[in-house]
């Protein structure tokens, strides 16, 4: 194996850091001694390789070394003459070594300073390895990392000041090192692209707890590094990553913060989100609900299929989908879109969001997961085919926005128009329409269970005569729009401001409000709870919709 970069030295690191750490936890016995032991043993193997050491076998060269540094640990530890082994394998640091690191050697513990040196960025370790412990001359480091000498010296002063802060920070009990946070409920507010939405860039616990670092301020890797007490190298990768992906932004002198929303709502908050919520349902419900029923007849002679003729079912999907349009029709509130969504790389265009994880509230007064939704959302491909659907507390599916595809509205309409026959080859077809029961099989064969619209115009129809309310409801939505902005924005960045007013916009006409209306209306008996059979396809519109 021929010289290898910082680049490589990471992806090693990364493929023996475990096996390493269980190398010396098997050693000592001691977790806080092997953590030593293995950063020792890591550290080792950072000087090798800057070095551009032949290794024709890689696991039997981790292997010598990691055995070699825990002899001299063993020694060490035994009150024979002591080595500084941050990178050397046997180097003593001499009397007359560089004067600035060896004054922080002879002041702090070995310990602090090893940890010290693992926190600063790839090139500042590099810089910092060559400059102090290979005895290289600024200028010599320059040319061999092909950079200016300015860079070098700034590179070396930095990182000299970062080693002193560190090593006189005691880490706190507020710090991510000690107390990690833990990210939930993470979802996006748009379209997602082809590597998914926040989850699938945010599942894993380092990537939260770098996020939430920097959503109150910004930081550079460095700082990061600290924070988290983890290895700048660990996190390099990682911050670019999510800066690629729009996840975070550079916020200057080498920076990045936070771009998308974390929520930590208090008791308060939330009570008073909900009663807000609560009053603007009660003010526009019952108007909505007696407005659907003046135009039952039209509706119905509309050419709208629903299942055995239930009007109550067809509420259930109307409803939810009239009250968007309503709340859409007096204009918008807050930012529009193209101004406050992100376009991400992998073609994904969406607000993403999470909250903080933490115990749940027992005394709200309320039960949250009546208003819990998920959506709306559609699917087409282009054409007038598509598919509506919109989650609540009521309706029994599983997977969320994963596990709804434009297939299901295709297949549906083949079997609606009698292009879908029960054959071998749809034998799984007919599985999927059977288990979203989208399908109900009976004596005398299969029964549709969802709202079917089979002409365009039938929509036109029913948005025509359902009454225009949007005037109605300016009043209420705008007065709601506005106070649980206030709420929301509470102790959130300024930056993320935009975001915010942009996705409490769609909650307030829409999202949010729709649970809220269905719920006043079974309160006052004037809805029904859906049938068991009909729970996994309330509140879903299909067909030709546009």
């Amino acid at each position: 194996m021929s010289a290898h970069s910082t680049i490589d030295f990471t992806e090693t690191i990364k493929q023996y850091a475990k096996s390493i750490f269980g190398f010396a936890l098997n050693r000592l016995g001691n977790r806080q001694e092997a953590e030593d032991l293995a950063q020792d043993i890591l550290l080792q193997l950072l000087k090798s390789l800057n070095a551009g050491v032949e290794i024709r076998q890689m696991d039997a060269y981790v292997w010598t070394v990691a055995r070699y540094t825990w002899v001299h640990w063993i020694k060490k530890h035994s009150g024979l003459p002591q080595y500084v082994e941050i990178n050397g394998m046997t180097e003593m640091l001499s009397e007359e070594g560089p004067g600035p690191l060896q004054q922080l050697l002879n002041s702090e513990t070995y310990r602090t300073v090893r940890r010290e040196l693992t926190f600063l960025s790839g090139l500042q370790r590099r810089i910092m390895v060559m400059h102090y412990y290979d005895g290289m001359k600024q200028l010599d480091i320059a040319h061999k990392l092909n950079i200016p000498l300015g860079t070098v010296k700034w590179h070396l002063h930095d990182a000299r000041n970062e080693i002193k802060k560190g090593m006189e920070r005691m880490l706190s009990s507020e710090n991510l090192s000690v107390s990690p946070i833990q990210l939930t409920h993470m979802g996006h507010s748009g379209r997602p692209g082809k590597l998914g939405d926040t989850w699938h860039f945010l599942k894993r616990s380092l990537t939260q707890n770098i996020v939430y670092a920097m959503y109150y301020k910004p930081m550079t890797v460095n700082e990061l590094a600290v924070e988290l007490g983890t290895p700048a190298h660990f996190i390099e990768d990682e911050v670019s990553y999510l800066a690629e992906y729009g996840f975070i932004t550079e916020a200057g002198a080498k920076k990045y913060r936070t771009d998308f929303i974390i929520r930590d709502h208090t008791r308060e908050q939330l009570q008073s989100t909900h009663e807000l919520y609560k009053e603007c349902a009660a003010q526009i419900a019952d108007l909505h609900f007696d407005a659907m029923m003046d135009v039952q007849k039209q509706i119905e002679q509309s050419g709208i299929f629903y299942p055995e003729n239930d009007y109550n079912f067809l509420l259930w999907t109307l409803l939810p989908k009239n009250i968007e349009e309503q709340g859409n029709r007096f204009g918008r509130l807050g930012p529009h879109a193209d101004k406050v969504v992100p376009l991400r790389k992998d073609g994904g265009k969406y607000i993403a969001f999470a909250e903080l994880q933490k115990e749940p509230f027992t005394d709200l007064g309320f039960n949250p997961e009546h208003y819990r939704r998920n959506g709306p959302m559609d699917r087409s491909a282009g054409g007038n085919l598509s598919i509506w659907r919109f989650d609540t507390f009521w309706s029994d599916r599983d997977g969320g926005w994963q596990n709804f595809t434009y297939k299901e509205v295709e297949l549906c309409y083949r079997f609606w128009k009698g292009d879908l026959p029960e054959n071998e080859a749809h034998a799984e077809d007919y599985a999927l329409l059977l288990s979203k029961q989208y399908l109900l099989k009976t004596a005398d064969g299969y029964r549709f269970n969802a709202v079917m619209v089979d002409n365009p115009e039938t929509m036109r129809h029913i948005h025509t005569v359902i009454p225009d309310l949007s005037q109605a409801y300016a009043s209420a939505i705008t007065t709601l729009y506005e106070q649980v902005l206030r709420i929301a924005t509470q102790g959130q960045p300024k930056h993320l401001e935009p975001q915010i007013a942009y996705t409490t916009w769609l909650n307030t006409a829409g999202g949010s409000l729709i649970p809220y209306v269905l719920k006043y209306l079974l309160d006052k008996r004037k809805l029904h709870e859906p049938l068991p059979e009909q729970r996994k396809t309330v509140t879903m519109l299909m067909g030709l919709l546009k």
